[in-house]
């Protein structure tokens, strides 16, 4: 299964499948209304920017399957609280990747701390936790250093999983196949053999929005000793038995019996990650193996919820949710509003995986992508561009300039090293073949830009929409980016 035509359509959307053992392969399908629209995303994937008066070039998903060096994606798209449908895509440049279909499992990344939330949410209505009760008294092997936190001002359940317990932010690695995996009590102290430094209490809980895979992994332990059972147990019984994931799990390491349904990760080169994927103990933040199928069902019934047609969660539960959005966020999740329209996004990012999900949570629409490669990001949010302008979604919209003209050697002039919001090295090269400006970031990431017509000097990544600003009367020294400036350094 390489790149399904119209003719590759299944109608039928039941789920053969679970994790457990069945033999029969799930399906990849599309509802029969679905399938002009369908073909419509497939063909017409366009970028951040579009340049006013200038014909745009739409092009195909695998087009960009081999533009951005990716072997995989799985891709389910949501019309009216439904999957529509939904579809694997495979690079035949890959050829020692296997057949895959749409039970193949991914790693989900980060998108595992909203089901983690979700399913704590349904813990709380059971009365079987408080989210506002100070964690210390869950926990039974392990007690967070002194900190910033009080008894007054505790670290709960609640600002772990809305990114407001103040304890120190970061993400997660993961570890080789060739690696043993700590305990979560050995992560959370940053034993000998953890590649990530010890959690601590920086800031004050409830003090401000900061990302934290610790306090998810904090969270995930004290779930632990509560329910005397082992997290990827506590999340099956809670969310994914229920919502019928039949194709998720947060087993980690994964059991060798499902190895040969992994859509192995990929570096940014094409080249296999070690072993085909690195494990992720911490499971709350970054374990869950899903499809894009499973994914889609758990977006529904947040979305059923918002309506008060959910089984699980109750329409009070989620408007409770969404009050307490905070700098844009909410429990993890981007939050947008439009109008009446309001949506969720999450994106997630593990070594060799990029995921994201979006709900509309006004009229059900949304889409659910998962891709082996780290390349995947840049195809992820031109997905979201692309089913934003096919089924007219009020969020994901292009960024709509005119291009302007500078001479090459007004370019090269803007050349050299930058200190950005005075924290930052940043640098501006001049690529000679393409006679361009290129941004370079301190990660290797390198942004090729294109002039703008503008009042000042604007230069634009079309793929990204990233933008530089020079005013002149800074005597192009200093640029802005992201709101905050750049500074030409002098030695």
């Amino acid at each position: 299964m390489l790149f399904f035509s119209l003719s590759s359509c299944n109608f039928n959307k039941e789920q053969a499948v679970d994790h457990k053992g069945s033999s029969d392969q799930s399906l990849c399908f599309c509802q029969k209304e679905a399938i002009a629209k369908k073909t419509e995303l497939e063909y017409g994937i366009r970028e951040q920017v579009k340049f006013l008066d200038e014909e745009e070039e739409l092009q195909s998903i695998q087009s960009k399957l081999t533009e951005y060096t990716i072997p995989a994606l799985s891709l389910s798209v949501i019309e009216h609280g439904e999957i529509s449908w939904s579809e694997l895509y495979q690079n035949p440049a890959f050829a020692t990747q296997s057949e895959l279909d749409c039970s193949t499992i991914f790693q989900a990344a980060s998108l595992s701390k909203p089901v983690t939330y979700m399913a704590a949410l349904r813990m709380e209505a059971a009365g079987a936790i408080d989210m506002d009760r100070d964690i210390e008294s869950y926990l039974k092997d392990f007690h967070l250093p002194e900190g910033e936190q009080s008894a007054e001002n505790p670290v709960t359940f609640r600002n772990l999983f809305s990114h407001t317990s103040g304890i120190s932010r970061g993400g997660y690695l993961g570890y080789d196949q060739d690696s043993a995996l700590p305990s979560d009590l050995d992560i959370l102290k940053g034993s000998p053999g953890v590649n990530t430094p010890a959690i601590q209490v920086a800031l004050p809980p409830n003090f401000t929005l900061s990302y934290s895979g610790g306090g998810y992994t904090l969270a995930e332990l004290a779930l632990q000793d509560i329910f005397q059972a082992e997290f990827p147990e506590i999340m099956d019984q809670w969310i994914l038995r229920p919502l019928q994931m039949k194709h998720s799990l947060f087993d980690q390491p994964l059991p060798d019996s499902l190895a040969p349904r992994v859509a192995k990760g990929h570096d940014t080169n094409g080249k296999m990650i070690n072993g085909g994927w690195n494990n992720y103990p911490q499971q709350a933040a970054a374990g869950l193996w899903s499809t894009s199928q499973d994914m889609a069902l758990f977006l529904i019934e947040i979305y059923k919820a918002y309506h008060g047609k959910s089984a699980l969660f109750t329409q009070a539960e989620i408007e409770a949710m969404l009050d307490q959005q905070r700098e844009g966020h909410v429990y993890g999740f981007i939050i947008q509003r439009a109008g009446n329209a309001i949506s969720l996004t999450h994106y997630g990012g593990n070594v060799g995986y990029r995921s994201g999900m979006t709900i509309n949570l006004t009229n059900g629409n949304g889409l659910v992508y998962l891709i082996n490669s780290d390349n995947g990001a840049d195809l992820g949010n031109e997905l979201l561009l692309s089913a934003s302008a096919v089924y007219d979604w009020p969020h994901f919209k292009q960024t709509a300039v005119s291009r302007g003209e500078i001479s090459e050697d007004s370019l090269q002039a803007l050349a050299g090293d930058y200190k950005w919001n005075d924290q930052i090295d940043l640098s501006l090269e001049f690529d000679t073949k393409h006679k361009q400006i290129v941004l370079v970031f301190p990660n290797g990431d390198r942004y090729g830009l294109c002039p703008v017509q503008s009042n000042g000097l604007q230069l634009i990544h079309p793929k990204t929409g990233v933008m530089i600003s020079f005013r002149k009367e800074d005597a192009l020294e200093v640029f802005s980016l992201y709101g905050q400036k750049a500074v030409r350094k002098r030695f």
